[in-house]
């Protein structure tokens, strides 16, 4: 209200002023830029309409980019004070004024952004196999206001995760609303994740996987994340990670996939957990070399749907293996570059499912064999004691994980790519990692405290956390490992990768 008051002040000023016969420039130019930084969010995260006037003409350029009239927000790769320039003109007369702004990134602790889901029964009632209605209010900080982003009925939650729902206290979650929503500027889609990262305790390893997925320009999608404050029936539940599902979706991962059509798009994740099942291969599951992989799509259950989805991809990937066993014809059956990156940030971060599960796959109709998305790095970056998880050694080209990667890295030109991409990422997107954890974690740092108040779990043995991450007792102090465990990996494998047994493809 008094910015309001200050400004319609200021504007009768400025009209009696600009009235006047002879202009005086310096006070019209000093009252007009002083109605604009009223008007200008200190903190921007959104869209804004940008003050404009009849008498002077106005021009705002921040970062390069110009605008009149209104602000388009861009997301930044992390929290930026950056500087928003204006110039006003008047007859031959012009000024050029500026005033220091924060711009957010959309995944930034300082949107505030909190969901508040409503249920007809406990929190305890919720089960992975269906779903529960739900109501669901999503509000946040938008350019210094709070705000509803999101008011529905229209939704259904139910848990999801396997160790993390079975084991943990803290439980994960996939919401789901009737019609495509859009939440907190996120694509708009049927289906949202909860993620609990009740074993993460730096609440980041998930985020910081899709943060480096995004600066690539070869691999197909990289998820959006947010986090968010979680309240189910009034009370709440902890910090958590709000992400998109892995699916095809026409407002994301946009792929045409028709049941009934062999030569169609496909989503495919490999998942040792099959020979845990009693499921028959050669529907909707293959197995090529003794690694089974789901058909996520098309899916088995539309009519059309039949066992020639399953051939298919067998017969591709078939092809795939027999093409990099031979060193021939493999650039015409997969994504080599894509591939290179992922395979990169999976062995950077030493995870421990690239050759077990949640490692997906794509397909579109006459395309090549593509990695993605990332998915399910909780237990990455020094964070699963049953595994030789320390920052030096290779992991996922080993025999025993991952097939695909294997065979790829016994090519002695793929090695060189990987170096060379690898060589590129270390000076350059890894500097620009490392400045976005100590950015983002200082924003939610006061929300991970409410979170470890919540669930009180510093200090003590979860599994499968090293000794190493139980003795770091504070928030900052597991973000700190983290950072210095990628510092460590990432040196360990520059300084490997000039030697001789890399060259030659001796991993061991």
């Amino acid at each position: 209200m008094r910015k309001i008051i200050v400004s319609i002040i200021l504007l009768g000023i400025i009209f009696f002023i600009s009235g006047c016969e002879s202009i005086d420039y310096e006070t019209l130019f000093s009252f007009t830029s002083s109605q604009i930084e009223a008007e200008i969010p200190e903190v921007i995260n959104a869209d804004f309409e940008l003050p404009v006037f009849e008498n002077i003409g106005v021009s705002y350029e921040l970062n390069g980019k110009v605008f009149t009239g209104e602000y388009i927000y861009e997301s930044p790769f992390y929290d930026q004070d950056v500087t928003l320039n204006y110039t006003l003109v008047k007859n031959n007369q012009t000024r050029d004024y500026s005033v220091d702004v924060r711009l957010l990134s959309d995944d930034s602790g300082y949107n505030e952004y909190r969901i508040y889901i409503t249920l007809p029964q406990p929190i305890d009632a919720i089960i992975k196999e269906t779903y529960m209605q739900a109501s669901v209010i999503a509000v946040m900080n938008k350019n210094g206001v709070d705000v509803i982003d999101t008011n529905t009925d229209a939704a259904q939650i139910r848990g999801r995760g396997n160790s993390t729902w079975i084991v943990y206290p803290k439980k994960p979650y996939r919401l789901r609303f009737d019609e495509n929503t859009s939440i907190f500027g996120m694509p708009k889609a049927n289906n949202y994740v909860l993620l609990a990262e009740y074993a993460d305790r730096s609440l980041m390893r998930n985020t910081i996987t899709q943060k480096m997925g995004s600066l690539s320009d070869v691999l197909p999608y990289a998820l959006e994340t947010r986090y968010v404050e979680l309240f189910i029936n009034n009370v709440y539940n902890g910090l958590y990670v709000l992400t998109e599902q892995v699916e095809f979706q026409k407002n994301k991962l946009d792929i045409e996939s028709i049941a009934g059509t062999a030569n169609t798009g496909y989503l495919l994740e490999l998942d040792m957990r099959f020979f845990d099942q009693m499921i028959v291969p050669g529907f909707d599951w293959i197995i090529v070399s003794n690694y089974p992989y789901e058909i996520k799509e098309p899916k088995s259950d539309y009519p059309l749907y039949s066992n020639i989805h399953a051939q298919y991809m067998f017969d591709y990937m078939t092809s795939v293996e027999e093409a990099l066993i031979n060193d021939i014809g493999y650039e015409s059956l997969i994504d080599v570059d894509a591939w290179i990156d992922f395979f990169i940030i999976h062995e950077l971060t030493k995870n421990v499912d690239v050759g077990f599960s949640s490692v997906y796959m794509i397909k579109e109709k006459d395309g090549l064999l593509k990695p993605g998305p990332l998915w399910d790095f909780d237990f990455a970056m020094g964070n699963a004691d049953y595994i030789d998880y320390g920052p030096e050694n290779f992991y996922g080209m080993m025999d025993y994980k991952n097939r695909l990667f294997q065979l790829m890295m016994n090519l002695p030109e793929i090695r060189t790519e990987f170096r060379e991409r690898f060589n590129d990422m270390f000076f350059d997107d890894l500097q620009q990692v490392y400045s976005m954890i100590e950015v983002l974690s200082e924003s939610i740092s006061d929300k991970a405290d409410r979170n470890f108040e919540k669930w009180d779990v510093m200090g003590t043995y979860i599994w499968p956390s090293p000794d190493e991450v139980v003795n770091e007792l504070t928030f900052l102090g597991q973000v700190s490992y983290v950072e210095d465990y990628l510092h460590l990996r990432s040196d360990w494998m520059y300084e490997t990768m000039l030697e001789y047994n890399y060259e030659h493809g001796i991993f061991n």
